[in-house]
């Protein structure tokens, strides 16, 4: 391997770097946690790439018109995706998303600012309250890790079943089970979807089903998985916002082949979803909850929201300042709570100094 390979591979091994890019050219990027994609000042040639790949998957692999791409984990946990020519210009496109050595509990999330007290709080209610929670943001805006962190407080005596396409939870509970899909590979074998996953996870006594990240036709699986009575169900979607993911939800419903009207697809949704819970990257890099959306009912074809979490945009003596404020909405779920005889707690939603 050469100085430039050497070079590539230490920067993989710095904790600190948390995305590795490698372009089809030879450049090469990394991303800091709280920072951007920086370029670097070494390039990397096509035998670098190959012994750098062997070196993190622990195996070689190949690549060509025959399997131009290909969803990888690296030995430690890393998602690792590569494309190769003929499907780019130049030599192979590597990206990886590093694993963490260990993902933060809610309240290291709270401590760094993503998150206000009162807001985390009423999230580990929520939790501990069976509530099916979708957390929503683009890519790379913290949302398996808040998913992480919110799946960590389920209670040590519950089953928790965690599906996965690439592993990046670790969970603390000593019943879980960690499912993961299978895309055809070299030697043939044969596609394993996230909905073959779903639809085994439901004959395996789940307490808890866990979804890394809904991108497909098992959507519709996991939403009726809830509305026949699995609570505390919690998954991430992209999209940018509460509204454009519940649209995003419904066109995957409508993709999965069942034929429903649009007015029965959204209230399933309705049925099936109490929280949204919005993660963004801000422009300065850091990741922070910017919404809590709680999906009250339908009024005629559309679904109604209730913010009870906003991001508040203000300028300060150093600049925009951004916290998350209670909106004053209380959570409808309490009503319920409350002929049960359960404590609804109102200190969550009390103004932060």
């Amino acid at each position: 391997m050469s100085a430039a390979g050497q070079s590539l591979l230490q920067a993989y091994s710095d904790p600190e770097v948390i995305e590795v890019v490698v372009n089809d050219d030879g450049s090469v990027f990394l991303e800091k946690a709280g920072t951007r994609l920086e370029k670097q000042p070494f390039q990397v040639d096509g035998g670098d790439i190959e012994l750098f790949l062997k070196t993190v998957l622990g195996h070689p692999e190949s690549f060509g018109p025959t399997r131009p791409y290909a969803d990888l984990s690296a030995t430690d946990g890393s998602r690792v995706h590569v494309i190769s020519p003929p499907l780019v210009r130049g030599g192979l496109c590597v990206t990886i998303r590093k694993r963490p050595a260990r993902r933060p509990h809610l309240g290291e999330i709270a401590r760094s600012g993503a998150v206000t007290l009162g807001c985390a709080s009423f999230l580990k209610f929520a939790v501990k309250h069976h509530r099916n929670i979708l957390i929503i943001g683009g890519t790379s805006s913290g949302k398996t890790t808040l998913l992480n962190a919110l799946a960590a407080l389920i209670p040590n005596e519950e089953r928790v079943i965690v599906l996965e396409d690439t592993p990046e939870m670790t969970l603390p509970q000593p019943h879980v089970m960690y499912l993961r899909t299978r895309v055809r590979d070299a030697a043939g074998l044969p596609d394993v979807t996230l909905r073959d996953l779903v639809t085994n996870t439901l004959r395996m006594r789940p307490d808890r089903i866990i979804v890394g990240e809904v991108r497909g036709v098992e959507a519709m699986d996991m939403l009726q998985a809830m509305n026949v009575g699995h609570e505390g169900v919690m998954c991430t979607l992209h999209a940018n916002s509460a509204r454009e993911g519940l649209q995003r939800l419904e066109t995957l419903v409508l993709s999965s082949g069942v034929e429903l009207p649009l007015q029965a697809v959204r209230s399933t949704i309705v049925l099936a979803i109490d929280l949204v819970v919005i993660m963004a990257r801000l422009a300065d890099g850091t990741r922070r909850v910017t919404q809590v959306t709680e999906i009250t009912g339908m009024e005629l074809d559309n679904i109604t929201l209730s913010d009870l979490f906003l991001m508040d945009a203000r300028k300060t003596a150093d600049g925009m300042g951004f916290t998350l404020r209670p909106t004053g909405a209380m959570p409808r779920f309490y009503d319920q709570l409350r002929k049960q005889g359960e404590d609804a707690p109102l200190e969550f939603f009390q103004e932060e100094a």
